[in-house]
């Protein structure tokens, strides 16, 4: 804090603020009828600001949040906050602080800067804090002319930020949205395209193999090895995504082939749980098939296999699956409705000029989505900045 702001002091919550532990009714008394006053566990409901609504009602009122409380999650993640607008029941997994002394936006902003910081009284993170952690935890108290000072500079800057944001993201969704029009555009079969040579093949007329995935759950590796085992999880909008791959020894990578050895440009897709996305092979590792997934060898003769990719990834073939789905919770499509996808396939030639088209607007898109969350990144960051110079004296 700067040495000017003499009149700045530190306080414990539990000096400004009533805090109210959240206490849990009997399971018996939830309902979704309304009956008695909503119920919210914990923060499962937050929202930008204001906690929106869970659908849970409780006949067993507990410990009541006030509306303008803040409500704080005691329990894993532990700190993100909200404002609630009405009377709520709370459980063990929210606590509600209501502001006294100091003004409960000031409290609100403070809360939000120091999310990352709530710490016991031993100064350890956990994954749950007490009534007790919050009571003793120290905030800086300006005068109270001061406070609102900082809240309105604090909410002029961060209406500009969202406003900013919210542009940004909307150029983000086109930005997606554009690769996906011009997709369908593209792959959509017409009369026109009928005189050119274009015919509608099943998927499985177009493939020389389909292969549905070992129904076990493979015995992953301890470390990273040579034959990662690809799942629904890494299939992500034709990408694969590394961050969360699995690995096996080779022992148990041959187990999973003895169908088919995946090669390169062979097409793994995903047909249950996220089932429709799907991703080519690369030439680097050695793929072996997690659960929910199947395998398309392109018949090359035919189609090419970045062409196949684009097609099943386009709302052509996704809509086809959508229809197919028989999942009532978890997504499920059949091998055999699968094989029997139709697609739009123009001759050889033509597909490979349609999927240079397509290569250099998905290149375009991805470094619009990469400046775009650059952007959005960098806006979080100047709030955090801005709130570093609040609660420091330096705003």
């Amino acid at each position: 804090m700067s040495k000017k702001n003499v009149e700045w002091e530190w306080k414990k919550l539990g000096d400004v603020c009533e805090v109210i532990a959240g206490q849990s009714p009997k399971g018996s008394s939830y309902n979704n009828n309304e009956e008695g006053m909503e119920f919210h566990q914990g923060k499962k409901s937050f929202g930008k600001t204001i906690i929106e609504s869970s659908g849970v009602w409780t006949s067993e009122i507990t410990k009541i949040a006030s509306p303008e409380d803040i409500l704080i999650s005691v329990r894993a993640p532990v700190g993100p906050v909200n404002f609630t607008d009405r009377q709520l029941c709370i459980g063990r997994g929210l606590a509600a602080i209501r502001a006294k002394h100091i003004d409960k936006k000031y409290l609100y902003l403070f809360l939000v800067y120091n999310e990352s910081n709530m710490t016991s009284k031993t100064g350890a993170v956990f994954d749950s804090i007490s009534r007790n952690d919050i009571i003793n935890f120290e905030i800086p108290i300006p005068p109270l002319d001061e406070q609102e000072r900082i809240v309105k500079v604090l909410d002029d800057a961060f209406e500009k930020i969202d406003t900013i944001k919210t542009t940004v993201e909307t150029n983000l969704q086109n930005a997606k949205d554009l690769f996906q029009t011009t997709l369908a555009n593209e792959l959509s079969i017409t009369d026109e395209k009928i005189k050119q040579g274009w015919v509608e093949e099943s998927l499985e007329n177009c493939c020389t193999h389909i292969v549905d995935c070992p129904h076990s759950t493979p015995k992953k590796a301890q470390r990273k090895t040579q034959y990662p085992c690809i799942r629904t999880s890494e299939l992500r909008n034709g990408r694969i995504y590394w961050e969360s791959m699995q690995y096996l020894d080779e022992s148990e990578y041959l187990k999973r082939i003895s169908r088919l050895k995946p090669e390169y440009n062979d097409i793994v897709y995903g047909r249950e749980g996220t089932f429709g996305d799907a991703v080519l092979l690369p030439n680097t590792h050695f793929f072996s098939l997690g659960q929910r997934t199947m395998l398309l060898r392109p018949d090359k003769s035919k189609i090419s296999p970045k062409f196949m990719l684009n097609m099943i990834i386009s709302p052509i073939v996704y809509n086809q699956a959508k229809a197919k789905n028989k999942g009532c919770g978890v997504g499920h499509v059949n091998v055999g409705d699968i094989k029997q996808f139709y697609l739009p396939l123009p001759p050889l030639p033509v597909q490979k000029q349609i999927v240079a088209k397509l290569d250099t607007l998905s290149e375009k898109v991805k470094q619009l989505e990469s400046n775009y969350k650059q952007v959005l990144a960098d806006c979080d960051e100047l709030k955090k900045a801005l709130l570093k110079q609040a609660f420091e004296g330096m705003l």
